[in-house]
């Protein structure tokens, strides 16, 4: 496989060694080429399965059938590009799950039930998906990315097979073009996700799509486009906004002059509040975007976690300038659990950082979406 790069740290290749870069050293021997490509489809294959046991659909069944096609990959490398056929999908769900998922089911049941979960993973879940594994590939020092495949069978003795693949990483994937590349190896040494390591305290972040989302924020989830039609409408949406609490201000001094009574100032005074407060709570982190590049996502866009952001994206590091509502997930080095980015509430006031879910208050992490990393603060 060409130009495979094997992360240092956990296997017994030599750093940087590469697979076309072994094979001078036995240029007649299938078995060694085989050898360190079986090496590195095991070692994407568990790093991929990891990653979706720490996802939030990692219930899901069209999840459980990729931890299958993931389970029977590392079981037999050798097979991965061949694919493997229903049964031993479903007989492999089964084991990822803890429960027999085909009991009782005919091969035609067990066919069709494989074809339509893996469908909902292909269309639905992977696409979401495909850019944090590509982040997650790039910090592990692989330059592959996983592919999935189906190739369709036909007839008595030729069946629908599953495939897993890995192909050569390209620097832009989804539009994004990256201006930093992954940690040299002379790094601390990679760890698989869910490892933990006492001696380095920093975490890379990985961005995931936002799903599940309301139909207005839905729009900020696939990316809000800075141009045309679109900009004027959201300036002309800031401009009401600012229309309403500026009239709502005026309110204030126009009360007094006329002397009213305290009782209506005090009135036109909070009314004034309560307006300057609903526009900022709904308006003001998108209208402050230009400066601060990313920030909490306005509460109709967020979900009960309240780990939602909304991030300006501009050129050269994205293709197109916009708005686009993510999510920023680690793995946490001190006890493997999951790590959001969110508000620093008012010890980090002002700032985003990354909060452990199973100590929110003790395992707490700087944010840099540029670099995607973070590091303990103490």
């Amino acid at each position: 496989m060409a130009s495979m790069l094997i992360a240092p740290s956990l296997m017994t290749v030599t750093s940087g060694i590469t697979a076309q870069a072994a094979l001078p050293e036995h240029p007649g021997n299938g078995v060694e080429r085989g050898f360190v490509d079986t090496q590195a489809i095991v070692f994407a294959a568990k790093c991929l399965d990891d990653l979706a046991a720490g996802w939030r659909e990692s219930r899901l069944l069209n999840v459980s059938v990729l931890r299958a096609l993931m389970l029977l990959t590392q079981r037999h490398p050798e097979r991965a590009e061949g694919g493997f056929d229903p049964l031993e999908i479903g007989e492999a769900v089964g084991t990822v799950t803890g429960r027999n998922w085909i009991k009782g089911d005919t091969w035609d049941d067990t066919a069709e039930k494989v074809r339509t979960h893996w469908g909902n993973l292909v269309t639905k879940t992977w696409p979401t998906k495909a850019e944090g594994i590509r982040q997650r590939f790039l910090q592990l020092g692989l330059d592959v990315a996983p592919e999935l495949s189906r190739d369709e069978g036909g007839g008595q003795g030729n069946p629908t097979r599953y495939c897993f693949r890995l192909v050569p990483l390209t620097k832009a994937s989804d539009g994004e073009e990256q201006d930093e590349s992954p940690a040299p190896v002379s790094e601390p040494a990679v760890r698989l996700p869910g490892s933990v390591s006492g001696g380095d305290e920093g975490v890379n972040y990985i961005c995931e799509d936002v799903e599940d989302a309301s139909w207005l924020a839905r729009i900020f989830a696939q990316g809000f486009l800075l141009s045309g039609w679109r900009r004027h409408a959201l300036r002309g949406v800031f401009i009401a906004g600012i229309l309403v609490v500026f009239l709502a201000l005026l309110i204030v001094p126009f009360t007094m002059v006329t002397k009213r009574s305290i009782s209506e100032s005090a009135n036109a005074l909070i009314s004034a509040a309560v307006f300057g407060y609903a526009f900022w709570s709904t308006l003001g982190t998108l209208l402050m975007l230009h400066q601060w590049r990313i920030a909490l996502a306005p509460w109709w866009m967020q979900s009960v976690d309240d780990d939602r952001l909304v991030e300006w994206r501009w050129p050269p590091r994205h293709p197109e300038k916009s708005i686009k509502a993510v999510r920023y997930t680690a793995k946490c080095t001190l006890c493997g659990g999951k790590v959001v980015a969110r508000s620093g509430g008012l010890k980090h006031a002002w700032s985003l950082v990354g909060r452990c879910e199973e100590a929110p208050a003790a395992h707490v992490f700087s944010f840099d979406h540029v670099r995607r990393e973070g590091l303990r603060l103490m």
